[in-house]
């Protein structure tokens, strides 16, 4: 049975702080058919419909294909050339209904939202992620600064409505990476720094900023050089005539190119502000300390303490209650609710005895060999040899996993060609000697001369680890690792769960950064021993959607190895997916799979704004949660998960745990092994010597081959063609 997981029980503190308990007034609604103009594309109906809830002048909620609000609708509002509405009188909403509960939820962050903006000037509301970020702008909210950027201090901010009618706000600290540069400044100040998504400085017809992966410098022609072909205007008309842009901020900008949804435009580099990341502070020395980079000092302002969390919270819950509801309660406090500490997983290396962590292959073995044969390709001092550390490393791993390895093959910078046709039979000529892995040693080099040499390699079906020299012995343990983890051999293995409710295949699933399933994701599986099967891409094209015959197909193919190896279908499938889960993104999946008898679970993981979970160690003082600390949210089919710690220096936690949240959206298995389940896959780290990597492994594994897979472009099928599935070339 599961609960006999759950066997160790702990009181668990959340930043949870109860606001009311919702009375018939506030569960009362006026209710409106909507019928949106023009009628919405099939899968669209919900977007549509929430469209036009942000468009009217009372504040409004979606109720499955309906709206609800508790002003009426003005009448010049009822109908105009986008939607058409008509009312339907008053509805009394139960919170007992998971469908209801979820547009009180949206309706009542709309409400927070909204009076925030209204009542506190020198602030900005932003809608992230379904909940809101309240952070302070200006030099008042600044925590720390520098040439180009600005850290704000701010507050994530969500709610929540039980099926007993009381709602409570979550509250934690958030902070805001904000530039007041251009891009434009950017490219100027600092041209080497990457940079990836970009938004408008003006607002849309909306009132929104619109946001844009960023991919270069387009031309050196003038804005004015520039034609739209569907506007039958250059582009700086489309700025001047349509967004009023001063002449000298258009005529002095750089033409760039921006994408959106696969398809490219140019734009202005005046006209955008880039969207600040800890990547790219990571890029920026820092003036305050010789040789230290400002992503550094970051780190050391962001982080806080689960105390300095939990009063910072109580203390904005307590001005919300008081300002948004007109509350005045005697005590605002942290939820106190009951967790348990799920049992710890089991890894095993070779000949599935128990190892610590991955680091103790080197002196148990791993527990699955692959390729066996390695090269070297040193581009730090042209000698032919690898760096003594990593050949130690590797020589020890393999004879204690008694294995034979080839590794005396080495090329220099002498060897490396500079022509494209002459390197293509370089790579090939290796491949032809069946080296399959290549360890690729080189001082700190930009992204641009790695890249080439990764594709190059991947082109002839050769998987790359590179290195910088100089590593000590814990570095070059993981190096290794990765290296033969890229050489499909499989370091660890979980002890399976004991329980016969259990999925036997777990497959990851990668998104984009609007959270859906799209060109290049990937997909990457694991038997319930931890055993990978490897990684799949699916067959769509680049403009198309990642839709549910596209999954299926992936799918299918995992399916399918998992038959290869053990003569028969797995009994049970665990599909896992980063984020909320799409409406009928799995449909045909399930229907195909349960014809085979197959059943499946799906459940969508989020790693961000869920709060923080902690312990009471008396009035007042807090502590994180254990590392498998579980708390279950039955109500909602979820469970809200800790599976990292925080770094500890000097016997004190930098920062605070940030727990996993997962919704089971589909099946029939118990949620106690589903969190068990997800608990072991996240210890699991075949890469990392000593950490592990809070996402469950198919998950952090599909997500960092997602990013690799769209650093390779447009001829992604091409280059991964001769590359083996199992090798898990994206550690």
């Amino acid at each position: 049975m599961p609960m006999r997981m759950l066997q160790q029980e702990v009181p668990v503190i959340l930043n949870r702080f109860l606001v009311k308990e919702l009375t018939q007034e506030d569960l009362t609604f006026y209710e409106y058919d909507c019928r949106p103009n023009p009628p919405p594309e099939l899968g669209e109906e919900q977007r549509a419909i929430a469209r036009v809830c942000n468009r009217l002048d009372v504040i409004a909620a979606r109720l499955g294909s309906r709206i609800i609000t508790q002003e009426r609708v003005s009448p010049s509002q009822l109908k105009t050339p986008e939607w058409e509405l008509e009312e339907r009188g008053l509805r009394v909403l139960t919170c007992a209904n998971a469908q209801e509960r979820s547009a009180l939820e949206s309706f009542e962050r709309k409400r927070i939202g909204l009076r925030l903006k209204s009542q506190y000037k020198k602030t900005e509301v932003e809608w992230i992620g379904g909940g809101l970020l309240w952070w302070v702008t200006a030099q008042k909210g600044v925590e720390l600064s520098g040439e180009g950027w600005e850290i704000h201090r701010g507050r994530m901010i969500d709610v929540a409505v039980e099926p007993d009618g009381k709602l409570y706000l979550e509250v934690d600290i958030h902070y805001r990476f904000y530039t007041p540069w251009t891009l434009h400044e950017w490219l100027e100040s600092y041209p080497d720094v990457p940079i990836e998504i970009v938004r408008n400085t003006y607002f849309d017809a909306n009132g929104k900023r619109l946001t844009w992966k960023y991919l270069g410098i387009l031309s050196n022609q003038s804005p004015r050089e520039i034609r739209l072909p569907e506007q039958n205007i250059s582009l700086a008309e489309y700025h001047l005539q349509k967004y009023n842009a001063l002449v000298e901020e258009v005529e002095s900008s750089w033409v760039v190119e921006v994408a959106s949804k696969e398809r490219r435009y140019p734009h202005l580099s005046r006209r955008l502000s880039p969207a600040l990341t800890l990547e790219m502070l990571a890029s920026l020395e820092d003036n305050r300390s010789p040789g230290g980079k400002v992503s550094a000092a970051v780190i050391e302002c962001i982080r806080k303490s689960l105390k300095e969390r939990f009063e910072e919270s109580e203390e904005t819950a307590r001005t919300i209650i008081k300002e948004v509801y007109k509350l005045s309660p005697e005590e605002i406090k942290p939820l106190k609710t009951q967790g348990y500490i799920l049992p710890k997983p089991k890894l095993l290396g070779s000949g599935r005895r128990p190892v610590e962590n991955p680091a103790r292959v080197r002196y148990r073995g791993c527990a699955k060999v692959g390729e066996t044969k390695f090269a070297c390709l040193n581009l730090y001092d042209d000698k032919r040899e690898y760096p003594s550390e990593v050949l130690n490393c590797l020589l020890e791993v393999a004879q204690k996993s008694g294995a034979e390895i080839e590794v005396d093959f080495y090329a220099t910078q002498q060897d490396l060609p500079k022509g494209d046709l002459a390197r293509k039979r370089f790579w090939q000529t290796w491949a032809e000697q069946g080296i399959k892995t290549v360890l690729v040693v080189m001082p700190w080099s930009p992204n641009e001369r790695k890249q080439r040499i990764r594709m190059e390699a991947l082109e002839a079906g050769i998987a790359t680890q590179f290195m910088i020299p100089g590593a000590d012995p814990y570095k070059a343990l993981n190096v290794v690792l990765g290296l033969l983890c890229k050489a499909a051999w499989q370091p660890v293995l979980l002890e399976p769960l004991d329980d016969p409710v259990g999925p036997e295949l777990i497959i990851g699933f990668d998104v984009g950064t609007n959270r859906r399933l799209y060109y290049g994701a990937s997909a990457f599986a694991v038997l319930a021993d931890g055993q990978s099967l490897g990684w799949e891409l699916p067959a769509v094209q680049r403009g198309e959607t990642f839709s549910g015959d596209a999954i299926y197909q992936t799918v299918s193919k995992l399916v399918d190895r998992f038959y290869d190896k053990l003569s028969r279908y797995p009994s049970k499938v665990l599909l896992m997916r980063d984020g909320l889960v799409q409406g009928g993104e799995f449909s045909r999946t399930i229907e195909e799979l349960e014809k085979e008898k197959i059943a499946v679970d799906i459940v969508g993981i989020r790693k961000s704004g869920t709060g923080r979970m902690g312990i009471e160690e008396g009035k007042g003082k807090y502590k994180d949660a254990k590392i498998g600390t579980v708390v279950f949210d039955y109500s909602r089919k979820s469970f809200t998960l800790i599976t990292s710690q925080p770094i500890r220096k000097g016997g004190n936690s930098l920062g605070s745990a940030r727990p996993l949240r997962a919704i089971h959206e589909h099946g029939k298995t118990p949620l106690e092994v589903l969190a068990l389940q997800t608990y072991h896959l996240s210890q699991l780290h075949p890469a990392s010597g000593f950490q592990a990597c809070r996402l469950p492994w198919v998950l952090h594994f599909a997500d960092k081959s997602g990013k690799e897979f769209q650093r390779l472009g447009d001829n992604i099928f091409s280059i991964l063609q001769n590359i083996d599935r199992q090798k898990l070339i994206a550690v």
